[in-house]
């Protein structure tokens, strides 16, 4: 037989993977008689931690785990830095898992993680349409500690710590309409999915609050959020609506915008003013600096990580969504001012 896992372990007891990493490490959510059940075939079997575990006679390894969509976007490697200052601050190291914005990749990568006995997870959810969320929900079931980060599952309300992504679209659309635009349009992601809805939101009620007619139709889904999606979003929309003010989901996307309106010799922002979201670090040194909404990602990942270990630490919290306050940065690529 091949080295023994704790799914080996957990099939044999027949109980979860996070049950059993909740045995070894000691955890009083377990009732002793699973315990006894589960630590019997540890026994039998002869399993043992790989060295990026905790050891069996430690109560805690002092690591945490953050699942993320991927990196291309900076925004998420933003995170990914700002939350490593943070658990190193309680002299924890911190694991990284990419998810391709798959809840299947998602659920394999939780396993993967239990398996090196992390402590907590802080998951940034997956843009999956269709997503299976039965890991998440074992998660709960088990009371491992788990914080959402930037966004939530709409089917799931839980600890979450994000920014308040309607009232950035707001501020930003509305000062757009204040600049004289008139013919804005949204490039988005999938409408039901909690990151895209929150800022549609916003977008619609910048124009009902400053009593211009809303036209659903210029809320434009693209494929990927991403520059390429950014890019083809132009390529697919701009002839037909001729739009003088257009705002994208990322600054990534608005990267994408900004490059195809250049090659069709649109002039930014005389022509057309541009902004995207999430104020990356390279957003302010493009050509054409960008404006984008601020999010606080450094106290985003601060509370974060304080509450993933209020959990750790077995203190009670309630089921809570923080929103923390974002801030319009205004740059070269609109006409729009504070």
């Amino acid at each position: 037989m091949g080295k023994i896992t704790i799914k080996d372990v957990a099939a044999l007891a027949g109980v979860s993977v996070g049950t059993v990493s909740m045995t070894l490490n000691g955890s009083s959510k377990v009732s002793e008689k699973t315990k006894k059940n589960v630590m019997e075939i540890v026994n039998k079997l002869g399993y043992r931690r790989d060295p990026y575990a905790r050891s069996l006679s430690l109560s805690s390894s002092r690591s945490i785990g953050l699942l993320a969509p991927g990196f291309r976007n900076s925004f998420f490697g933003e995170i990914a830095e700002a939350l490593q200052v943070a658990a190193e601050k309680r002299n924890n190291s911190l694991m990284f898992g990419i998810t391709n914005d798959s809840t299947k990749q998602e659920a394999k990568l939780v396993d993967q993680f239990l398996d090196r006995g992390v402590d907590g997870l802080i998951i940034i959810p997956a843009e999956d349409s269709s997503p299976d969320l039965s890991h998440i929900r074992n998660l709960l079931n088990m009371n491992f500690p788990l914080v959402f980060l930037s966004s939530y599952y709409s089917s799931l309300p839980m600890q979450t710590v994000m920014s308040d992504l309607a009232s950035g679209a707001y501020e930003l659309t509305k000062s757009f309409i204040g600049a004289g635009l008139k013919n804005i349009i949204l490039i988005s992601g999938e409408p039901s999915l909690i990151p895209f809805k929150e800022r549609i939101e916003g977008f619609r009620k910048a124009f009902e609050d400053s009593g211009v007619e809303y036209n659903p139709d210029h809320v434009i889904i693209s494929d990927g959020m991403s520059f390429e999606g950014g890019y083809a979003a132009i390529e697919k929309v701009y002839d037909e609506i001729k739009p003088d003010g257009i705002l994208a989901i990322n600054d990534v996307m608005a990267m994408g915008v900004i490059s195809r309106l250049h090659s069709k010799g649109i002039r930014i922002p005389e022509d057309v003013s541009v902004a995207g979201y999430d104020d990356i670090a390279t957003s302010s040194i493009q050509e054409t600096p960008l404006t984008t909404v601020a999010q606080p990602i450094s106290e985003m990942c601060s509370r974060a990580v304080e509450m993933l270990f209020d959990l750790i630490e077995g203190r009670e919290i309630e089921k809570t969504l923080v929103k923390l306050p974002v801030s319009v940065k205004y740059r070269k690529s609109s006409i729009a001012k504070e």
